[in-house]
């Protein structure tokens, strides 16, 4: 019942004995070879051994055994352990068996949501109908539920116990983790609506108002209402003894995020490192993920990836403490920007699809949203139009969530589609809220800076000067009042050069730029405008195959084109790029993280081993692994682990 493994002491303690009265029976166990010494536990050498054990206890025994187990767990103080044990004991005509899942789902809470969420929904199950506790547990499932970010189980447990009758603090408890379902599916204005109802409540304890404040803070955020979210944030922040520490980390970060958005870049990322160092306060609060997470973002906006990788890493070490989306989601989407800007489109793919996944079985619809904008990206830099085209930011009854979801950023991409497929003229209609909204909300201009350039350059071309001065204003404020951040001042130069035509500009930002594709993107518009300029060929022609180099490395076959297009009108022909592109079977048709992966699971590692490996998602991983099957044309991890073997470098004499 302890498990394959388990330590000497706590079957002595199951046992009502002492570690040394069990010696003789360990040394017999051991001398069979049932049982094997690794670390500080004992092991069934065989997982059959061990289940051939298990399966010959009756059910009433083997239940019997977990309550007795989960009891001793809870006495420790180790109420994570004790979750499956308790879950395992719960019984349906025994008020102390779930008396103990409701003490440990408290506990638990704080530190595994999704451990919390499995006991919570159990106890449910077991409460009868007419049980009085019934309102309670249901408030203490929906609230887990949210936390782990089971969106739609919370949301169905609200809405059925929202009808009956119960009291203030049931319905404001209920409301609060309505609340919170609502913010993770994007719709954080009703969130936000959700949150105040809460608030308007007199006489709130502590616990409850402090979950509303959460949800509150996370909505205006979420919406870019940064005026009141700053506010409120500020004041919370400025008032420590008020609130608990769940609110003055989600306060840090909510500031950090509006901040971001105002393009206070300095500020917001030390309010990111204030909020995990308050997080990681033991024991560590479970938003320390989030802080981490939210800084990590910040990261890869400004291209310091090394520092983002290493944060990802910390969250990928304690899965504990982790929901799925916070598990699969957003690490995938920080890696596939990651796996964007770096040129391998392929694992980009692999991430965004993993979110886009994970999304849509939670219905979150804003980690669906940023998904896209990857996936659009990846697909007008392969000029894969026909695919670019299927792509949509939420689901088709629910289009209207993508102004929700960082409206900017997603308008942009949404934008670049119509641009790549009827030109700049169809673009200008899905941008005019977005270029009146640059002012206040920047953010979109910081994490994706290609956009600040392709915004001047796609209303130049429309005949919209005036949009395309608003742009470049904005994009010259955000890099003076943030100086020291080279990608952002690269993007002001770029934008400011192609509005004024400026060849000194546009070269400053060639050379400021540390991402093959913005580079090249800097370098062909000045090798256009040298052209237009009647400037010596030579100079063009010397852009324009910088900008080639650029492109190809970036693994960008339609801006490859066009440059080679643009090269043959100057009469200059350049040899199709190939080293990146590879055949497309077998093999040498792999990427490097397909490799990879391949070369572990051939040593016999399961898809969890190889993600715990690799610091990615089991999803991300069965998605490469379907890549590489298809590629070479497999069916089985036996023909798998041949080729791999087959191509393994020769080991060195």
């Amino acid at each position: 019942v302890l498990g394959r493994s388990f330590r000497l002491e706590d079957a002595a303690a199951m046992l009502g004995t002492s570690a040394a009265e069990l010696l003789p029976a360990v040394d017999e166990a051991l001398a069979a070879e049932v049982l094997v010494a690794i670390g500080d536990a004992l092991t069934f050498r065989h997982e059959i051994y061990w289940q051939a054990i298990t399966d010959r206890l009756t059910p009433p025994v083997r239940q019997a055994l977990h309550c007795q187990f989960g009891d001793i767990l809870l006495a420790r103080g180790a109420a994570f352990q004790a979750a499956p044990h308790l879950i395992a004991a719960a019984r349906r005509d025994d008020p102390q068996s779930l008396a103990r899942l409701d003490q440990a789902r408290a506990a638990v809470l704080p530190v595994s949501p999704h451990s919390a969420a499995n006991m919570a929904v159990r106890a449910l199950e077991l409460t009868t109908p007419a049980d009085p506790e019934r309102i309670a547990r249901s408030a203490c499932a929906a609230e887990a539920l949210a936390a782990a970010d089971r969106l739609g189980e919370a949301d169905q447990v609200i809405r059925n116990v929202l009808a009956q009758p119960m009291s203030s603090l049931q319905q404001a408890r209920l409301h609060c983790a309505l609340a919170s379902v609502l913010h993770r599916r994007g719709l954080d204005a009703q969130a936000g609506t959700e949150a105040e109802r809460v608030l308007a409540e007199p006489d709130l304890p502590r616990g409850v108002r402090d979950r509303a404040l959460i949800a509150l803070l996370q909505a205006r955020a979420g919406i870019g209402d940064n005026l009141r979210g700053a506010e409120l944030a500020s004041c919370i922040r400025e008032s420590p003894g008020d609130h608990g520490r769940g609110v003055r980390v989600t306060a840090l970060l909510a500031l950090a995020v509006i901040r971001w958005d105002q393009g206070r870049m300095e500020e917001s990322l030390e309010l990111c490192h204030e909020a995990i160092l308050l997080a990681a306060r033991k024991p560590p609060d479970v938003r320390l993920t989030e802080a981490r997470l939210t800084l990590a973002s910040r990261l890869a906006d400004i291209r310091r990836f090394g520092e983002a990788a290493t944060l990802l890493q910390l969250v990928g070490e304690r899965p504990a403490m982790l929901n799925d989306l916070e598990a699969a989601a957003s690490p995938a989407l920080v890696r596939a920007r990651i796996d964007l800007a770096q040129g391998r489109l392929d694992d980009a793919v692999a991430e965004a699809e993993t979110a886009r996944r994970t999304a849509d079985k939670r219905n979150a619809h804003a980690y669906r949203a940023h998904a896209f904008c990857v996936l659009a990206t990846v697909a007008l830099r392969r000029g894969d139009l026909s695919a670019a085209s299927d792509l949509k930011p939420g689901p088709a009854h629910q289009q209207h969530l993508a102004a929700l979801c960082r409206p900017v950023r997603i308008a942009v991409a949404v934008a670049q589609l119509a641009e790549a497929r009827c030109g700049p003229i169809a673009a200008i209609p899905l941008l005019s809220e977005t270029y009146e909204a640059l002012g206040d909300h920047r953010s979109a201009l910081i994490s994706e800076p290609a956009s600040m350039p392709w915004l001047v350059r796609v209303a130049l071309a429309a005949g919209e000067r005036e949009l395309a001065e608003r742009t470049a204003w904005v994009a010259d404020d955000i890099a003076r009042t943030n100086p020291g951040f080279a990608t952002v001042s690269a993007a002001a130069e770029h934008a400011r050069g192609i509005l004024d035509s400026d060849p000194s500009r546009l070269g400053q930002a060639r050379l400021l730029y540390e991402d093959s594709w913005l580079g090249a993107s800097a370098a062909e518009d000045l090798g256009v405008l040298r052209i237009l300029r009647d400037e010596p060929q030579a100079e063009a022609v010397a852009c324009l195959d910088d900008a080639l180099d650029g492109y190809q490395r970036a693994g960008a076959a339609r801006d490859t084109a066009r440059v080679r297009r643009r090269l043959r009108r100057l009469g200059v022909r350049r040899r199709h790029w190939a080293a990146h592109q590879g055949p497309d079977a077998g093999w040498e048709s792999l990427t490097d993280t397909e490799r990879a992966i391949s070369e572990l699971v051939s040593h016999g590692l399961s898809n969890q081993e190889v993600a715990d490996r690799k610091y990615v998602s089991v999803h991300t991983v069965a998605f490469h692994l379907r890549q590489v099957f298809r590629k070479l044309g497999i069916s089985s991890r036996v023909e798998l682990a041949r080729i791999a073997v087959e191509n393994s470098p020769a080991p060195a004499d």
